[in-house]
């Protein structure tokens, strides 16, 4: 009898040790995701922080045909102010606040369509399209993108424009937007 209960205390104290490895292990892993989770979380917060936008010209333009109806070009640049790089300007989204209509989102698409945005792949380091200089391809602080995309009704000075970056920054017109 002497020798089944020391067979039985070795394996409640093997089965203890496994118990707690498994307790132990769950919780160090729970505790380095949730490490992980706020570390990302804090640089995404940093990140946002340091993004900001401005608009620094925008205008619409006379319309023509595009053989299935009339379309407004509408031209902007937006200014990258902050002190990050945007590294996925295309995830930006276009909106074009027209009257007491809903706003129209415009997502980034390689052609113009009629809910695409677009822009060439440059970004120009003043408004009057000088070529970027430092890391071409990307929208440093202090470039310009310039963008375009087209609506099929005639724009007026009562319409706003307003850009989302994927981090949530945000930037709108200040002034009506006008004629070319």
């Amino acid at each position: 009898m002497a020798g089944a209960d020391v067979i039985e205390a070795a394996i409640g104290i093997t089965l203890l040790l496994i118990v707690s490895y498994v307790v132990v292990g769950s919780i160090t892993t729970a505790a380095d995701t949730v490490s992980a989770a706020q570390k990302d979380m804090a640089l995404s917060q940093e990140q946002r922080l340091g993004t900001s936008v401005m608009f620094g010209d925008y205008h619409y333009e006379s319309s023509y045909w595009n053989g299935a109806q009339t379309v407004w070009p509408i031209h902007f640049r937006v200014l990258n102010n902050g002190n990050q790089i945007i590294s996925k300007p295309k995830n930006m989204q276009v909106m074009l606040l027209h009257g007491s209509n809903l706003p129209l989102l415009y997502n980034y698409g390689s052609v113009l369509g009629t809910t695409t945005w677009y822009y060439d792949g440059y970004f120009d380091i003043d408004i009057w399209e000088t070529s970027e200089i430092m890391n071409p391809g990307q929208w440093d602080p202090g470039e310009y993108i310039f963008g375009q995309f087209e609506v099929n009704f005639q724009p007026n000075n009562k319409d706003w424009l307003q850009v989302v970056l994927e981090n949530g920054v945000s930037a709108m017109t200040t002034s009506d937007i006008y004629w070319d």
